[in-house]
């Protein structure tokens, strides 16, 4: 643990991805005393709005998307606010990018750049820059933001200043492993897994915000379920989110915690009771609210 508080920036494409990946990590930090800013790539309407995208759906050509987009916009923005308040901080801010405007250019990479030259993070964490074989807007700005960091510590021009991030982290680094055959040609893999078991309430209620994007409610829960339930699943723990470092680390010794010795003489009664807390216990869906199985996709539907 470093001597002293550090400054934490997210880079992340779409809002959600602001807290639905590393959101109880960057809780946790805030309750350390350390300091978190999200710095969003874009508001993620064209593609992350889906009532919007259920408008154009229907409405078709009818539909002025473009005044739709600036209401948007500001919903996505506001939904991203009130879920970081949730984890414990406000600096969310947003570069302006069209989440259509897919390539790795510079005017984002300068964008990054200079949000790290003015926050002057300690730790950079952002999107796996080979995600879905690299195919996806969140490797764009996976790659965007380690180029970035290339610009922001060198010398610059005119009289910018120069910082120097001596610590990367990719999040949710194998959510897309599988997806498509490229996926497998990456390097994609976690090395650091960070126990949320203590705040997925606190991480579900963040999601819980992201109604533009039917979130909210059961699939919130479920999520957590099957994406940290998984990943803690993995690293013997309820809830966990998973990370991939950039750097080596390298430390004076081998690190091992107090949590990790005491496994040696833990009954397997007690892992397994840790690991079986489940959302449904700790975050209880709100009254007016139930699970449903109206959704299901009838077994004639499968027929080839």
């Amino acid at each position: 643990m470093a001597s002293r508080s550090i400054h934490l920036m997210l880079v992340a494409t779409h809002p959600s991805d602001s807290f639905d990946q590393a959101g109880g990590t960057l809780a946790h930090h805030v309750a350390l005393g350390d300091r978190a800013t999200v710095v969003l790539a874009t508001t993620g309407v064209r593609s992350h709005h889906n009532r919007l995208q259920e408008e154009r759906r229907t409405a078709g050509a009818d539909l002025d998307v473009e005044e739709r987009v600036k209401e948007a916009a500001q919903q996505k923005l506001e939904e991203t606010r009130n879920a970081c308040r949730i984890l414990g901080f406000e600096d969310v801010r947003d570069l302006g990018f069209e989440d259509d405007d897919i390539l790795v250019t510079q005017d984002k990479i300068e964008a990054i750049a200079e949000a790290i030259r003015e926050v002057k993070p300690d730790i950079l964490i952002t999107h796996q820059p080979y995600e879905g074989g690299g195919l996806k807007m969140h490797a764009t700005i996976g790659q965007c933001t380690l180029y970035a960091w290339q610009l922001a510590m060198g010398v610059g021009r005119d009289k910018q200043v120069r910082h120097y991030v001596p610590a990367i982290y990719f999040m949710n680094p194998m959510a897309y492993m599988g997806h498509n055959s490229l996926a497998y040609a990456g390097t994609s893999h976690a090395n650091v897994y960070v126990d949320i078991t203590d705040v997925i309430d606190k991480k579900v209620q963040a999601v819980d915000y992201v109604s533009s994007q039917y979130y909210s409610g059961a699939y919130s829960r479920k999520r957590a379920e099957t994406e940290d339930g998984a990943h803690g699943g993995r690293s013997r723990v309820a809830y966990s989110e998973q990370f991939q470092s950039f750097f080596p680390m390298v430390r004076y010794s081998l690190p091992i915690t107090d949590s990790e010795l005491d496994l040696i003489d833990e009954p397997h009664e007690a892992m397994m009771g840790r690991r079986g807390e489940i959302v449904g216990g700790l975050m209880p869906l709100p009254p007016n609210m139930v699970f449903t199985s109206e959704y299901r996709i009838p077994k004639e539907r499968y027929s080839e």
